[in-house]
């Protein structure tokens, strides 16, 4: 017990009175699936997740504590297959594109209503439209709209046209990843109204969220009775309710446990390569970023192997530029940075610098793995006579900084993959100078790149430009997240497995989940 520390001491003692006494005396796997079977009598999922937001509409946020929950319940004009191709969904077929690729227009499917029974017409998705694109709503999906659709309008009942600027084939991929919402629940922040095979009953904010099926759904009949979410914090607690049967499946499994999940009777842990990505961006209008070895002595120096052991249990890749695993763009061959730390030529980077600084804050989300990696990193950077300070921030003030450019470094944890799909486009957005995001980085060569990225309606084209935006921010020491974590999920094996395509796109797709021991 004596190397048992204070807050790991307290947090068993938290868990053992949690988990009724049963920490210590574990139940029999016979007690478990006992307990399993005559739980899903009442044909309900459970699902533990480690957080829930405090605005639930899926047209303000892309985060997954918002969209993992609204998943069974929105749908959007276009989905993807097996293959995570686009095909249609609430659109009656392919959208059809003017001479000059400027107007879009995409019928209706007629067979769909909302789950309060109204039709869905044209006049809902030119309402999310309008929401998602006013700049006053707080939208996130603002930034993938703005100085790209002009203007969008009904055609007719079960017709809308939207209109662009310019040519732009991102365009598919944000329709195939936006969520229509009922047009009179647009801006609500405590109610969704969607097409989904599940209609959202009640919530309790921070605690749980009461899903149930909707029979009038157009596709085939869910599995499930409903869909119940309840938010356990810590991951301890989240792992505890699977082992004992009270829950079916968590997400954001602690990577610290997954070695000994992985042996645990009952359960399957699945790690899967997803667009989690460590967002990691330098400030280049000021010292000491603005210099160019000073960077690259950060780079050098970032001790990418200890945040993969350390932080992700070995669950990760070592980073080198924005563009990860699960991504379109990524490419395996580019080794820019060593894995672990370079101090002799970080030091003799430093010493070439013009900036007399060795000082630099690190301003941080408010997750604790944020906090954990920036520990690692801090530490390494010290050897090479760098003090780091750590700012940890919420949501809020932390895109203050972002937006306000008020930062040295920003670092953050982001499931990219409700807004982007197989990309994340916006983790690029500072590198592009004429971009509101724009981290003072000024190169003629990328800023095309990245609007060959956005504008083309070739996939090829679009995967070459961002390999090679990929590898240039990697030299540039502009944007170099430490690592790539893969996505950790665990399950009961009375639930049947997650689809390991869908995930590569941050997809759980509970909706589609079934009791394996029902067939």
């Amino acid at each position: 017990m004596a190397q048992l520390s204070r807050r790991r001491f307290l947090g068993l003692s938290v868990l053992a009175a949690a988990a009724g006494g049963t920490l210590l005396s574990a139940c029999s796997s016979e007690d478990v699936a006992s307990r399993v079977a005559s739980r899903h009598k009442d044909g309900i999922l459970q699902v533990g997740v480690a957080s829930a937001p405090s605005n639930i509409n899926p047209l303000d946020s892309g985060s997954e504590v918002t969209r993992w929950i609204s998943e069974p319940v929105v749908e959007s004009l276009y989905t993807y297959d097996d293959s995570l191709a686009s095909v249609p969904l609430l659109a009656d077929g392919e959208p059809e594109l003017s001479k000059d690729k400027l107007t879009w227009t995409i019928r209706l499917r007629q067979d769909i209503t909302w789950q309060n029974g109204d039709p869905l017409t044209a006049d809902d998705v030119v309402a999310t439209l309008a929401h998602v694109t006013d700049l006053s709503a707080g939208s996130e999906w603002v930034t993938y709209f703005i100085g790209y659709v002009q203007k969008f309008h009904a055609v007719d009942e079960h017709t809308v046209a939207i209109v662009t600027t310019k040519p732009y084939g991102l365009m598919r991929s944000h329709l195939t990843n936006l969520p229509i919402v009922h047009k009179d629940y647009v801006a609500s922040k405590n109610q969704i109204m969607g097409t989904g095979p599940y209609k959202l009953d009640s919530f309790v904010p921070g605690q749980s969220f009461v899903t149930s099926r909707y029979d009038g759904y157009h596709g085939d009949k869910p599995a499930f009775n409903g869909i119940t979410f309840t938010v356990f914090q810590d991951g301890s607690t989240r792992e505890i309710s699977l082992k004992q049967g009270k829950i079916d499946l968590i997400t954001s499994v602690p990577y610290r446990d997954l070695n000994a999940m992985k042996n645990e009777s009952g359960l399957t842990v699945q790690v899967s390569e997803s667009p989690l990505d460590i967002l990691t961006y330098v400030l280049m209008t000021r010292e000491p970023f603005n210099d160019d070895n000073f960077r690259r002595a950060v780079a050098v120096s970032m001790d990418r192997a200890g945040v993969v052991e350390k932080v992700f249990g070995g669950e990760a890749t070592t980073g080198q530029g924005p563009i990860g695993p699960a991504e379109l763009g990524w490419d395996p061959s580019l080794q820019e940075f060593p894995a672990t730390p370079d101090y002799e030529l970080a030091k003799s980077l430093l010493a070439k610098a013009s900036t007399t600084r060795r000082d630099f804050v690190m301003t941080i989300g408010a997750n604790q793995t944020s906090k954990d990696v920036a520990q690692v990193l801090a530490a390494g950077w010290s050897q090479i006579g760098l003090k780091v300070t750590i700012e940890q921030l919420a949501g809020g003030p932390w895109s203050n900084k972002w937006l306000g450019r008020d930062y040295d470094m920003l670092m953050n944890m982001f499931q990219s993959g409700f807004t982007s799909g197989p990309a994340n486009y916006m983790t690029l957005a500072p590198a592009d100078s004429t971009n509101v995001l724009s981290c003072g980085y000024h190169n003629e060569e990328v800023n095309k790149l990245i609007a060959v990225v956005w504008q083309t309606f070739d996939d090829a084209e679009r995967e070459d430009a961002l390999k090679k935006v990929n590898r240039i921010l990697a030299e540039d020491a502009v944007i170099f997240p430490p690592a790539y974590p893969r996505l950790a999920l665990a399950r009961r094996n009375e639930i049947t497995p997650v689809d390991e395509q869908m995930l590569r796109v941050s997809r759980i797709e509970f909706q589609n989940l079934k009791f394996a021991t029902s067939g």
